[in-house]
């Protein structure tokens, strides 16, 4: 229950910052809402990928 309520909390705090960046900045936060975000999602698919892949490649000798 204590970790639920830190991820909460933290949840909270973390869009109150987002909220303030966004109004405060509007032409940074709308590139970093639809530019930013979306590469940084195909960054950290990209690099899973490769982790789960690398290893397996190695096992097979396709490397």
């Amino acid at each position: 229950m204590r970790i639920a309520r830190s991820v909460r909390k933290l949840e909270y705090a973390l869009d109150l910052r987002t909220k303030k960046f966004v109004l405060g900045h509007p032409f940074l936060g709308f590139l970093s809402v639809f530019i930013g975000i979306p590469v940084f999602i195909l960054v950290c698919v990209c690099a899973s990928t490769v982790a789960v892949a690398f290893p397996i490649a190695w096992l097979f000798g396709w490397l």
